[in-house]
């Protein structure tokens, strides 16, 4: 027998399927279909708040719903809870893209359609260079849910961070230093775009165990450094994060040495410790430039990336922007807009943040399940989307990645994402964005099989 907030959540959503029916996209509220109010629904139901509530959750937790803080409940346009068990294609440990199968398509073509009801005489204008500036006064109220404070004359909006990286790395800083500093492995775009922009770059190596403190602090003091590029929150490759203390430490040594930071903190909406800030929230002293994406959290093809910058270096950027991204897309700028302040970034987030937790947790456990096994032993146990494997020095990688292949499995490695001609530690790069929580452990007892006979072989 059904419980009484089943019965009233189908309840809910035979009445979501019926207005859907009879409205209008175009006609829908900006936020979709309000749903009725839970004291109404007590009443009708002849039950208690806490029943209504409790069915309310029960279609959050399926992804149909969502709330919004003293605004009510509304339905998710075209939701579904999706069934990773049907999913048949290979197994896809290599993409590191946001999971499409998740993404509320028609919710964010409504955001569209408002933006373009709402925006027409800002998408016929140039001038736009700092962002559109309803979008910045929203996003700073937003990044206070990530611990960053900053007044509305230090953001700026980008085409991408990748463009915010290009106007940092050109600009001249206050330090009058020239060269950048990267962690090594690092985002792999990075050593091309410094390359390709002849701005002079050095190294330090970033291992599982953290960083290597002792040469880090003399590139800092011997090194010319213009800026250190660093991701402290859920490295990529590697997965792994600076501790408190870390972010502390080079906070003090970049205020030394007269260096700046640049934090690319790209997947900040995938933390779940409510106790991991970011760095820029213990700089005091204007050292740290914030930079946050939103291609993990939404789609690639948006081109919004956000940059934070200190007072002192916000007259260059701006200089520097002009010349290099004069307007960032008003209509991609308009439609993010409509999306948060609609709440619905906020549920999508919720959504993406509880199913790759649930994937991680499915990797922790497999990871657990081999305690014998080397590279499943010494393999960082973080959240986000990824993790690697360190594998024994001998393995060819390419007959690796051949044999996963053939058993229907892709993977990454982290070659590419160390300068040309630069190699560190063989590893296998796991990314769970588009990997059903339902076949993970299928996946990785493919993984920890293949490792071991070609690590055989090699004997």
């Amino acid at each position: 027998m059904k419980k009484k907030y089943e019965v009233i959540a189908e309840s809910i959503q035979r009445w979501i399927q019926e207005q859907a029916r009879e409205q209008d996209t175009r006609q829908w509220l900006d936020k979709g279909i309000r749903l009725p109010a839970v004291r109404a629904l007590a009443e009708q139901h002849q039950c208690s708040i806490s029943t209504v509530i409790r069915a309310y959750e029960w279609l959050e937790e399926r992804h149909l719903v969502y709330a919004i803080p003293q605004s009510g409940y509304y339905a998710v346009q075209n939701g579904t809870d999706v069934d990773e068990a049907e999913w048949n294609e290979p197994l896809d440990f290599a993409s590191a893209a946001p999971d499409p199968r998740v993404f509320p398509y028609s919710d964010f073509r409504h955001c569209v359609d408002q933006a373009m009801e709402k925006k027409q005489a800002d998408l016929f204008l140039y001038g736009t260079e700092r962002g559109l500036p309803s979008l910045i006064q929203l996003v700073q109220r937003q990044f206070a849910d990530y611990q960053v404070f900053a007044r509305i004359d230090q953001f700026f909006i980008t085409s991408g961070v990748q463009q915010a990286l290009a106007v940092l790395a050109l600009m001249p800083f206050p330090n009058g230093k020239q060269r950048v500093l990267l962690e090594l492995p690092t985002y792999h775009n990075m050593p091309s775009l410094l390359s390709g922009l002849n701005v002079p770059i050095v190294g330090v190596k970033r291992s599982l165990n953290g960083l290597d403190w002792d040469e880090l602090e003399r590139q800092f003091r011997e090194g010319d450094i213009k800026f250190f590029y660093v991701m402290p929150r859920f490295h990529n490759p590697l997965g792994t994060s600076l501790t408190t203390s870390e972010k502390k430490h080079l906070i003090r040594l970049a205020m030394r040495y007269d260096v700046y930071i640049v934090e690319d903190d790209y997947l900040a909406d995938l933390e779940d410790n409510s106790k991991q800030d970011p760095l820029f929230s213990y700089d005091t002293e204007g050292r740290v430039i914030y930079l946050k994406s939103y291609s993990k959290i939404l789609f690639p093809g948006l081109r919004i990336g956000i940059a934070i910058l200190p007072p002192k270096l916000t007259t260059a950027f701006n200089m520097y922007k002009k010349m290099l991204d004069i307007d960032t897309s008003v209509l991609s700028q308009a439609a993010l807009e409509v999306y948060i302040s609609s709440g619905m970034f906020a549920h999508h987030g919720k959504v993406i943040r509880s199913r790759y937790a649930a994937r991680m947790l499915k990797v922790h456990e497999q990871l657990d399940a081999y305690p014998e096994f080397t590279p499943f032993k010494e393999a960082p146990r973080t959240g986000g989307e990824h993790t690697v494997l360190p594998l024994p020095s001998n393995i060819p990688l390419k007959a690796l990645l051949a044999r996963l292949e053939q058993h229907g499995v892709m993977a990454g490695t982290t070659e590419r994402y160390y300068p040309e001609g630069l190699h560190g530690d063989k590893m296998l790069r796991l990314n769970i964005s588009n990997v059903p929580k339902q076949r993970i452990a299928e996946g990785m007892q493919i993984i920890a099989e293949q490792i071991t006979k070609l690590h055989v072989v090699q004997y």
